[in-house]
């Protein structure tokens, strides 16, 4: 009975690995990016791991890579996971699997990627000074992003509309320069949040740990039986 017991014990003791080598993984926006950071339950990061990226209502695969010496891999969010959300694995080699769940509406409320803004500004800008004789000269103000009345002149009269593309264009860059700044300021606050979501230990988890109780009781049993 003693002998069985032991057995017993030392199979449920193999199961410890699975809590010593588990990975986790989870991911957060960086601006128009994914980060996905992954590591073992011990601490260190999970090198040259394979990351593998999901529509999440079709399965359909939308790109892989591999994660970095820090166990970071960072992708552009793709525009199925807006409409859809995303399913995250990362395979760390030797069976060590995990998953991560983005919704469409955490990547929905993402920026878009940097558009060539400040680019676009000089072009509309450019073709209403040659419309207007070639003077117009900082037509907005540097300290407050609007129109500066006092510097516009030119051989003739500068329509409404070419004044609004200008005044657009100037606050749609501003705008963007204030969304990167606002975002490098919460990129740590949703690393942080994406942390604290990480999954629970699994029944697997639970069992090897009950199995290190199991085992010493079982040992127990077995020295005690040999001295009677």
């Amino acid at each position: 009975m003693a002998v069985l017991l032991l057995a017993a014990a030392l199979l449920l003791a193999l199961q410890t690995p699975a809590l010593a080598h588990r990975v986790n993984i989870f991911a957060w926006t960086e601006g128009p990016l994914v980060a996905v950071k992954c590591g073992f339950s011990g601490g260190n990061s999970v090198r040259n791991g394979e990351v593998t990226v999901y529509d999440a209502a079709g399965g359909e695969v939308l790109l892989t890579g591999r994660t970095d010496a820090e166990g970071l891999f960072r992708f552009d969010i793709p525009p199925k996971g807006r409409e859809h959300g995303l399913r995250i694995r990362i395979n760390a080699g030797e069976g060590h699997q995990n998953e991560w769940q983005m919704e469409a509406a955490e990547l929905a409320q993402a920026p878009a990627a940097a558009s060539p803004a400040p680019h676009n500004a000089e072009t509309t800008a450019s073709t209403a000074a040659k419309n207007t004789g070639g003077h117009i000269a900082a037509p907005l103000a540097a300290s407050t992003g609007q129109p500066d009345a006092t510097k516009i002149s030119g051989s003739g009269p500068v329509s409404a509309v070419e004044v609004q593309a200008i005044v657009d264009a100037a606050l749609e860059a501003q705008e963007a320069r204030f969304s990167a700044l606002l975002d490098s300021r919460l990129s740590p606050v949703r690393r942080q949040l994406a942390e604290m979501r990480t999954d629970e230990p699994g029944i697997r988890e639970i069992v090897g740990g009950m199995g290190w109780f199991v085992g010493l009781a079982g040992l127990a049993l077995y020295f005690r039986s040999r001295r009677r």
